[in-house]
Order: structure tokens, then sequence, then C-alpha cells
């Protein structure tokens, strides 16, 4: 029962790694075009970032921002439907437990990410500023989807309860 478990856990958080992903990027796609900017731009900042660490130039790094940002998303999904599983007190006992953990998540791991990026590319605090206000607002919705589809999977401890 517990090995059933723990692969629900992991299939869950997959799917919910995945989906929240392409929700956070539809809502980002609108966004940025209200503001006039391209969602590629924005991949291409993610896979510069990379690409700068590991010392490695790209003329076109969206690609590899787009992989490594669908890669971030889908691993923490497994990472955290694997966790709720495992470890008895983060059990989603509720969808609003599940939505508030996985909005943690979201934000502790957007922010560091965001941080990192600004240090690797050397991007002053001023620039900085929107990405972070963005990415609050884009980590809010991704951290919900996240947390509400790994509770759907563990419907039997978050039935009919909100």
């Amino acid at each position: 029962m517990k090995e059933q478990n723990m692969v629900r856990g992991g299939i869950y958080g997959i799917i919910a790694g995945l989906v929240s992903t392409i929700v956070l990027d539809i809502a980002s796609l609108i966004i940025f075009a209200v503001m006039g900017q391209s969602l590629a731009s924005f991949f291409a900042l993610i896979g510069r970032s990379f690409l700068t660490f590991i010392g490695v130039e790209a003329a076109d790094p969206v690609w590899q921002g787009v992989t490594l940002h669908y890669s971030i998303g889908i691993l923490t999904g497994l990472v955290l439907g694997l966790a709720t599983q495992r470890f008895q007190k983060l059990r989603f006992i509720s969808y609003g437990k599940g939505i508030l953990l996985g909005i943690i998540i979201a934000q502790i791991e957007g922010n560091a990410l965001f941080y990192l990026m600004s240090l690797i590319l050397t991007i002053p605090p001023s620039e900085m500023l929107p990405i972070y206000g963005l990415g609050f607002v884009l980590h809010l919705i991704w951290g919900t989807c996240l947390g509400w589809i790994i509770c759907y999977g563990q419907h039997m401890n978050c039935e009919g309860k909100l």
C-alpha cells in the first residue's frame, strides 16, 4: 500500500509540475503580451543564465531556457508529490493546505532562482524589481495549481475539504 502511494505521489507530482508550468506559461504569455514583450525573451534570459553559469555561449538560448524551465517545474512537482507521500506531516489533509504548501514552495524556489539569475548575469537590483514582482504573481499561480493537483492525487485525504 505504501509503495502504491509513493507511485501515485510521483505520478501526480509529475503531472502537477507539467500542468502547473503550462498554466504559468499561459499566464506569462498573456502578461508579457499586455506589456509588449515576448515570452521568448524571458526564456532566453533563463537560458542565458544557465549557460553563463556553466561557461557556455549560445547565440539564441531560448530552447535551453524552455528546457530548464520545464525541467525545474516537473522536478519540483515530482519531489513535492513524493515528499507528501513519504512524510506524514506534509500530507495534504485539505485543498487549502495543499495550495498553501504549493505556494510556499513556488515562492521560495522562484525568488531563489531569480536572485541567482541576477547574480550570474550581474543584473542590478533596480532592474530585477519588476521581475520579482511579476515572478511573485506568476509563482502564486504556479504554486496554487501545483498544490491543488497534488492534493487531487491524494483524493482520499482531501475529498470534500477546502
